[in-house]
């Protein structure tokens, strides 16, 4: 009982700090691009058209992806949990129950976005 928990604490754990590291590594770059290039301005340096556009490829806010494209994605990742649920369900009737139930989640938080994506588009 112990085991498991501590397994699994440790496997999400490991996961959070590969995330957090590479968030972490990314806003560091960052900085120091930014800290170059404020450098080279108090110096009085011309910069290159290329560390301009680095600079402004990061800096960039990104467009976050639309209702439907997420939408559709979780929708079929909850569809997938379902049939996998069922599959396993000749081998164990619990695993069916307990697994199908599981994908009413994502399936749910799919069709959420689909009916997003179509009734914002029509009061737009």
């Amino acid at each position: 009982m112990v085991g498991d928990i501590l397994t699994t604490l440790i496997i999400f754990t490991f996961i959070a700090a590969i995330v957090l590291g590479s968030q972490f590594i990314q806003a560091r770059n960052r900085a120091r691009l930014l800290q170059t290039v404020d450098t080279a301005l108090k110096q009085g340096q011309p910069l290159p058209p290329e560390v301009l556009d680095l600079v402004n490829r990061q800096t960039a806010v990104t467009k976050p992806k639309s209702e439907l494209s997420w939408g559709l994605v979780t929708l079929s990742v909850g569809v997938g949990i379902a049939i996998f649920g069922q599959v396993m369900g000749a081998i164990d009737t619990e695993a069916r129950t307990a697994i199908t139930g599981l994908s009413a989640i994502p399936t749910c938080i799919g069709v959420a976005g689909v009916l997003l994506h179509f009734l914002g588009r029509k009061s737009s």
